[in-house]
């Protein structure tokens, strides 16, 4: 059983119970903030204990679960995107009077989300993605006096029951063709008859599978509920959705492919690479179009996905770590262009509409450097982070004969650098007026703290690229089932 080596998820688990329990519980007014800080300590002994488990891989439950460098690094990505999601909601509406119910089902759908990446078994993979799915449901709509919040969940519930559906069928499709649901299992099966048998059945196994993940990860064509869903859930849900969920099912896509069918990476390269070709195009092009800055980081999340993917349309292990090390550049960017947007609806209303950044530079200088810095990251600018990932993606491409794919991303991303910039220009130029719209209120700290800190990552994770690849590296050689 080797119980002991599960002991991140225990962890989780019995913080997300506590807090939760915690709602049922008088608080007081002394106490409003211990969910918070209860949950903050849990995540910190999560990392702790992911970090002192770091080195040959132990499974647990006979091989339900896979503790390795690669389940375990993206697991600690996991744990800053619920731990900033957390600082974030401090003060948010969303969270007012139901902190307990908010910060529990942040803990609950992280927990689903490291269950994802730690996952040996199809069946395990798919408690992990509905984990991380219903909790992201009731997110979504948790704020329950706002229609868009309701609609939000209701969008997200339907269409995440239907990637649902064609998940489970897809994997009793991948069991009905290798007669095993353990990952290793697969790729042994697959490693032993060379060429799945019935070959149709393989394929039509592998579509189901691409078509189910690309729900979750917002990939075309079925991405359509992203823009609507990140518009109407609260902002930190909305952040959370965007790095943490992109995490797990990128996490998913890898343990799945690359991991365990890279035996049979014929039949699926070309299917991944269409999927990922065309999520960049149309993710960049929807954004042009957009003035509500929520939705046009819906767009942009639907593209960053496509970059995503080339990762894992390659199949090899440069592939992988250029995916692993972007997932890193994305959060952080990412997590800095959604705590200036958290910043700026609790000043304005409208505060999500691009409009009201108007000038918003010149009256928080450090808050225009950090979306500054987000912007021109998330469009691949040298020499921050983001230009670094998509570098090494599109190397990955080349070196694996897809060089057509790489040359797609690239126009993709000059096409984003319109509504990137169009962001910069408005936070830094005069407002309309000459006036500076900010109500002095002071800057929560918490919302600035993330903001700070991410902007920090995006050019820490350039300068020091070397040994977080490094890292990247054993986590990709991980992944790589023998």
């Amino acid at each position: 059983m080797n119980a002991g080596a599960a002991l991140a998820l225990y962890v989780m688990g019995a913080v997300t119970v506590l807090v939760l329990v915690l709602a049922v519980t008088p608080l007081g007014a002394r106490g409003r903030r211990v969910p918070e800080v209860l949950a903050l300590l849990g995540l910190a002994a999560t990392v702790a204990i992911a970090v002192a488990q770091w080195g040959e891989r132990q499974t647990a439950f006979s091989g339900e679960l896979r503790v390795d460098r690669f389940g375990l690094l993206l697991a600690i990505l996991i744990v800053i995107a619920a731990g900033a999601t957390i600082l974030l909601s401090w003060g948010e509406p969303a969270a007012a009077g139901r902190r307990p119910e908010f910060t529990g089902l942040v803990l609950a759908a992280a927990t689903g989300m490291m269950l994802t990446v730690m996952s040996g078994d199809l069946v395990t993979l798919f408690i992990g993605i509905e984990l991380l799915s219903v909790s992201l449901y009731v997110l979504c709509a948790i704020e329950v006096a706002r229609g868009q919040s309701l609609e939000s969940g209701l969008k997200y519930l339907i269409t995440g029951a239907i990637g649902t559906a064609l998940l489970i069928y897809g994997f009793a499709l991948l069991y009905g063709v290798t007669g095993t649901t353990s990952l290793e299992g697969i790729s042994a099966r697959l490693g032993a008859v060379g060429s799945p048998a019935p070959e149709p059945l393989f394929i039509a196994a592998i579509v189901l599978v691409v078509v189910a993940l690309g729900f979750k990860a917002s990939t075309v064509p079925f991405h359509m509920w992203t823009p609507d869903v990140y518009q109407g859930a609260p902002t930190p849900v909305t952040t959370f959705m965007a790095t943490g969920t992109k995490t797990a099912v990128m996490g998913a896509f890898l343990l799945v492919f690359t991991g365990a069918t890279h035996q049979a990476s014929g039949d699926w390269r070309v299917v991944i690479g269409a999927v990922a070709a065309i999520t960049m195009v149309v993710g960049n092009i929807g954004a042009l179009l957009q003035d509500n800055i929520k939705r046009m980081l819906g767009w942009s999340s639907i593209a960053q996905a496509g970059y995503l993917l080339i990762g894992v349309a390659v199949g090899t292990l440069a592939g992988t770590e250029s995916v692993i090390y972007y997932l890193f550049a994305y959060v952080a960017m990412t997590l800095a262009a959604f705590a200036i947007v958290i910043l700026r609806e609790r000043e304005v209303e409208n505060g999500d509409h691009v409009e009201a950044l108007a000038g918003y530079g010149r009256a928080r200088p450090w808050a225009g450097v950090v979306m500054t810095l987000a912007m021109l990251c998330l469009a691949g600018f040298p020499p921050l982070a983001g230009f670094v990932g998509k570098f090494l993606l599109f190397g990955s491409a080349v070196d694996a004969d897809m060089t057509w794919l790489a040359i797609v991303g690239a126009v993709a991303s000059v096409v984003s650098v319109v509504y990137y910039l169009r962001v910069v220009i408005v936070m830094w130029a005069p407002p309309p007026g000459g006036r500076h719209e900010v109500r002095r209120l002071g800057v929560p700290r918490a919302v600035a703290g993330v903001a700070i800190a991410a902007g920090v990552a995006v050019i820490a994770l350039a300068i020091w690229a070397q040994p977080v690849l490094d890292v990247c590296a054993d986590a990709a050689r991980a992944l790589m089932i023998p």
